[in-house]
């Protein structure tokens, strides 16, 4: 890693440790420091990665960062809320996104040809609605691709809503979400904005792991596959909750 690198290494970790948000970087690192800069910091918890989260799963998203691929984030299991739960406003700026959830039922390691839909489809134990929360560790979530990366994609938390099946279903690829707050609805959205089908988000990280060093996917990771709904901006005092079909199946409250 860079000497860059390793300042913002420090500085993001610092941030996380003491809660404050830093101010935007002048310098931005390429995606290959900005990923060695996540690894870093995830390092330092002495927890392994529980939760991959994707996000820039549309072609908008991708556009206006200037990228032709998603990105990567990584939670440990202690960032795995309950359905349900409260929880605190723990940045300034917090987001809320209605995400579908894969959980991992044995290892997808790394192998000679790369993974495609019929090769995943056995390793997916259960499908889940999610609430992702996300929340930049600098003063604005106005930031270049870089620095996005390096602050973990945003990733914050995971509330692992209700178990909508134990299997993949082709109704899933194309299924109405909708993200409402305290009871309005803030954006009806689909899976469809998960890369056009949120099988092939899984497929596509599962071979972004194995070409980054990552090992694969392994049994009992979750995926959280991308925002169905885009991002709500949420803040202490909200509720939040997600509907997948039309039944709500997610909800997160922030203490006041």
């Amino acid at each position: 890693m860079t000497q860059s690198g390793n300042t913002l290494e420090s500085i993001l970790a610092a941030a996380r440790r003491t809660g404050t948000p830093l101010p935007l970087p002048a310098n931005e690192p390429s995606l290959a420091e900005a990923y060695d800069v996540q690894r870093a910091i995830m390092r330092t918890t002495n927890l392994p990665v529980m939760v991959w989260k994707l996000a820039l799963t549309t072609p908008q998203a991708r556009d206006a960062f200037g990228t032709d691929e998603p990105i990567v984030g990584r939670l440990a299991a202690s960032a795995i809320l309950n359905n349900g739960t409260q929880t605190r406003q723990a940045w300034p700026e917090m987001f809320a996104e209605a995400e579908l959830v894969f959980e991992i039922g044995h290892d997808l390691p790394p192998k000679d040809t790369p993974y495609t839909r019929e090769t995943v489809l056995p390793a997916i134990q259960a499908l889940y609605a999610g609430i992702e929360l996300a929340a930049p560790r600098y003063t604005t979530s106005d930031m270049p691709l870089g620095l996005l990366v390096a602050d973990n994609a945003m990733g914050h938390a995971l509330v692992l809503g209700a178990r909508l099946s134990a299997q993949w279903e082709d109704s899933y690829a194309d299924m109405p979400v909708s993200i409402a707050l305290n009871g309005e609805v803030q954006e009806n959205g689909s899976t469809t904005r998960v890369m056009g089908n949120p099988l092939d988000a899984l497929v596509w990280l599962a071979n972004w792991l194995c070409d980054n060093g990552e090992g694969g996917l392994r049994r009992e990771q979750l995926v959280s596959a991308g925002s169905c709904t885009g991002a709500t901006p949420i803040s202490a005092g909200d509720s939040v909750s997600a509907a997948f079909n039309g039944i709500e199946v997610a909800r997160v409250s922030l203490l006041a």
